[in-house]
C-alpha cells in the first residue's frame, strides 16, 4: 500500500479539505503560517478513549496511532512531547486557553473548527465508517436501518450529525467506552464508529455481545488541531509530516496501527 493510500495525500495541500461521513459534508480551509522557531517541548492533548488513534492501555500509558505520529512529527522538530488526555470537547478550548500546542484526536476539519483552529495535512484517510449493533438484532442491516432506532455516539464528533441525516434518535456520551456499553446494556440499538475504532472494540472483547452491522462511506481525513497563536507551528508539523511520508516512516507507523495481521496485537485498553 503506497503513502496516498495509507494517509490520504497528506502532503497535499491545505486546501484538500475533509468531509463529513454519512449524506454530506462541510468544507474548511486553513492558510498556510509563516516560520517561527520551533519550541523545545509540545503540549499535546488528546482523547485517549479512541482506540487505536489514542487511548490507554492496561499499565495507564497514552499510546496509539495518533500518539506515534505526534512523537514522530515532534522527533523531526527536535522537540520532546508532554501528553494529557482530554474529553474531546475539552481539546480545542485547550489550545485556544493557550494550555495546549496540539490536539490530536482523530479529528475531522470542519467550518467551526476552523475559526478555533488551525489544521494540519490530512494524516490519516477515512476508508468507511462502521455501525455496530446488537450481536442478535436482524433489524439493523444498512444505514438506512437507522432510521428511528436509539444511536450512541461520542459528544462533539461529526458523528452526531451523521446519525442524525440518518433519522436516528441521537444519544450522545463523553467517551467511546461509554456507547460501546450503551449497546451491550441495550440503552441503545446501535453505535458509529470510525472502522478501525471498531474493529479494535471488537478484536478487544466487544465482539461478545456486538456485531458490525452495516458501513457508511467514509470521506476526508483526520488532522491535527494546531494552536492559532503559534503562527510557525503549521508549517514545521506540515513539513515534519512531508519527511515522514517521504522516507517510510509513516508507513512504519501505519503498519503498526492497522495491517491486518496486527489487528489483535495492539495493546488492550486500561479497564
Amino acid at each position: 500500500m503506497n503513502h496516498w493510500t495509507k494517509a490520504g495525500a497528506a502532503i497535499l495541500a491545505l486546501t484538500v479539505l475533509g468531509t463529513m461521513a454519512g449524506c454530506g459534508g462541510e468544507k474548511a480551509s486553513s492558510s498556510p503560517a509563516k516560520s517561527a522557531p520551533v519550541k523545545k517541548e509540545l503540549k499535546v492533548v488528546c482523547n485517549a478513549t479512541y482506540p487505536p488513534f489514542a487511548y490507554k492501555d492496561e499499565k495507564g500509558n497514552i499510546t496509539g496511532f495518533d500518539v506515534d505520529i505526534t512523537r514522530a512529527v515532534a522527533k523531526e522538530l527536535g522537540a520532546e512531547v508532554v501528553y494529557e488526555a482530554l474529553p474531546f470537547d475539552k481539546l480545542i478550548p485547550a489550545l485556544t486557553d493557550n494550555k495546549a500546542d496540539i490536539a490530536v484526536s482523530a479529528a475531522d476539519m470542519t467550518k467551526d473548527r476552523q475559526e478555533k483552529v488551525n489544521f494540519s495535512n490530512i494524516y490519516y484517510s477515512k476508508e468507511s465508517v462502521s455501525v455496530l449493533a446488537g450481536k442478535d438484532d436482524n433489524e439493523i442491516k444498512s444505514p438506512e436501518d437507522l432510521k428511528g432506532k436509539k444511536v450512541a455516539v461520542q459528544k462533539g464528533t461529526l458523528y452526531v450529525e451523521t446519525a442524525k441525516r440518518c433519522g436516528a434518535e441521537v444519544k450522545e456520551y463523553d467517551s467511546h467506552d461509554q456507547i460501546i456499553k450503551a449497546v451491550e446494556d441495550n440503552k441503545a440499538d446501535a453505535l458509529i464508529l470510525d472502522k478501525p475504532v471498531a474493529r479494535f472494540y471488537l478484536a478487544h472483547g466487544a465482539s461478545d455481545k456486538l456485531k458490525q452491522a452495516a458501513i457508511l462511506p467514509g470521506s476526508g481525513g483526520f488532522v491535527m488541531l494546531l494552536n492559532k497563536k503559534d503562527e510557525g507551528l503549521q508549517k514545521q508539523v506540515n513539513d515534519a509530516l512531508d519527511k515522514l511520508m517521504k522516507n517510510g516512516e509513516y508507513d512504519k507507523i501505519h503498519d503498526k496501527w492497522f495491517a491486518d495481521e496486527n489487528a489483535d496485537k495492539a495493546p488492550a485498553m486500561k479497564k
